[in-house]
């Protein structure tokens, strides 16, 4: 009697066969969250953990500067010189830091995203090209920040930045904390930078993946409906 009064009750489940009836109950169950999605979470949290990393590294290394830039300090031959020398490139610093400002606001909202429970947010077209265009500019962001970091480093006494002189000058002591420290804080922002950006781009294509896999799964039933 329960068949017949559930066939009663919806009449379009007696039009058509059990193929259909059952892409429509396997329409109804929730989606479940696969390996990829959690992955990019991973993803997103490790991106997140590493920007903050560069934006503390980055903010104690320019406060150090800042209230050091005029002390004296003694060298090892007993010379009396200036701590910092007269003239310091800071745009590295500020590149890298403002793009880690950037990213960090990023991975934030994107984690949110990531996390909500909407269904249909999730397969918004709007919210396709926001992850895609979000990620290609962060990825170009994190590498242009790199390369400029990198590459005022390496031109050392033409014209000195935190990195380079910090790396130059690792016997001598700012007043506040060993050049030879913060030499290791400045490599470890770049390569943090390497990372992160490593990271958008494993997010990123992880992301194109479920895309594909989405249009092809809907492609299907749409094709068993008919």
């Amino acid at each position: 009697m329960e068949p017949l009064r559930l066939a009663q009750a919806h009449p379009d489940l007696r039009s058509h066969g059990p193929e259909y009836n059952g892409i429509r109950v396997a329409q109804r169950k929730p989606p479940t969250k696969s390996i990829r999605h959690s992955i990019r979470i991973l993803l997103r949290v490790v991106a997140l953990l590493a920007a903050a990393a560069i934006i503390d590294m980055l903010s104690h290394a320019s406060v150090v500067w800042t209230s050091t830039r005029y002390v004296i300090q003694q060298d090892s031959n007993g010379m009396r010189q200036r701590a910092w020398p007269a003239n310091i490139d800071l745009w590295p610093t500020w590149v890298m830091l403002g793009a880690a400002v950037i990213a960090t606001c990023v991975q934030i909202v994107s984690l949110l995203t990531l996390c909500s429970p909407a269904r249909h947010f999730h397969e918004s077209r709007l919210r396709t090209w926001a992850v895609f265009f979000s990620s290609l500019f962060g990825i170009a962001a994190w590498v242009a920040a790199a390369v400029y970091f990198k590459i005022q480093d390496t031109k050392g006494k033409t014209s000195w930045d935190l990195w380079s002189w910090s790396c130059g000058h690792e016997s001598l002591n700012n007043g506040k904390m060993s050049f030879e420290t913060m030499c290791v804080e400045m490599q470890a922002t770049f390569y943090s930078s390497i990372v992160v950006a490593v990271f958008e781009v494993l997010s990123l294509a992880i992301f194109g993946s479920i895309l594909r896999t989405a249009r092809k799964e809907y492609a299907r039933i749409t094709v068993e409906k008919i």
